[in-house]
């Protein structure tokens, strides 16, 4: 069997990148064409192929992370730190434990619940909010919705705003806060008819996008939704002048955007894992955002 070349890997790992190929998927693409040009047939994980494939790109990309990615890493608040979320990708029946989810120990985990029970529980329903938010899209964009590029950036809206809270200066996670609430509530009507022009006149005025969600696709919600629409900052002020808020301002913000977001999602999808676990007996009701 032909022996695979650094030259051609590095060479098809270019024409991958110009394709805008993740990495993780970038060994498979390689080992696709070495066995086309080669007129190979069978396995294409034949370790005679592949180990070769991954000691390249092992040297080519020292500190490269070709595992397969989460659907989404998010991030939910406690205190007044944000705390990355992992929703994986998972096939077929599986159960879902949403606190391990979450980026945190043990300890640090029970000394919240324990001191802090409310933000534990609002940190918990967050988590839920994130799959239901990362599921639902996802269906939604692979079934062909006419909001898929609304629901591309609500999402990349989503990621951003952990990260920048994430770091010392979060003071612009105010703009992908209110964008992700925003954008999702606009995707859900667009998923439900409504076109560019109607959803110019409301501009960014969530109070009013949020009620006539309502209107069109009503669900157990509806107060707790046009309620937590109704607290956000007028955003488009805030990007010519400060804000004022503090950083536990801001981690609320966050978490009420989440929410937003996730129920405006679940209001098209058939992802409703927050609501599922609230009606358990063994889950408070959300906390207030």
């Amino acid at each position: 069997m032909h022996i695979i070349t650094k030259d051609f890997v590095h060479r098809i790992d270019d024409k991958l990148i110009s394709a805008d190929v993740a990495l993780h998927a970038r060994p498979f693409c390689v080992v696709i064409e070495w066995m086309k040009e080669k007129n190979i047939t069978g396995d294409i994980l034949d370790k005679r192929i592949w180990e070769p494939v991954m000691r390249i790109y092992k040297c080519l990309y020292p500190k490269g992370n070709f595992s397969i990615p989460s659907l989404m890493v998010g991030g939910v608040a406690l205190r007044d730190a944000m705390y990355p979320v992992h929703i994986n990708v998972a096939y077929g029946s599986f159960s879902i434990e949403p606190l391990r989810c979450i980026d945190i120990s043990q300890s640090e985990l029970e000394f919240i619940f324990q001191h802090y029970p409310e933000q534990g529980w609002r940190a918990f329903y967050g988590v839920c909010d994130l799959w239901d938010f990362g599921y639902g899209i996802d269906d939604l964009i692979n079934t062909g919705s006419p909001a898929r590029e609304l629901l591309c950036n609500a999402r990349s809206s989503a990621v951003a705003t952990p990260r920048i809270l994430s770091g010392a200066d979060p003071d612009a996670a105010v703009q992908t806060a209110c964008l992700m609430a925003e954008l999702s509530i606009k995707a859900s009507l667009t998923h439900l008819g409504w076109t560019g022009d109607q959803l110019k006149k409301l501009s960014h005025h969530l109070p009013k996008l949020a009620a006539e969600l309502i209107k069109i696709r009503p669900a157990r919600n509806d107060e707790r939704l046009f309620h937590a629409c109704s607290n956000f900052p007028n955003y488009v002020e805030s990007r010519y002048a400060s804000h004022g808020m503090t950083r536990l301002e801001l981690m609320a913000l966050s978490m009420r955007a989440l929410f937003v977001a996730s129920e405006a999602i679940r209001r098209i999808s058939q992802c409703n894992m927050a609501n599922e676990m609230e009606d358990r007996s063994d889950c408070p009701c959300r906390p207030v955002l």
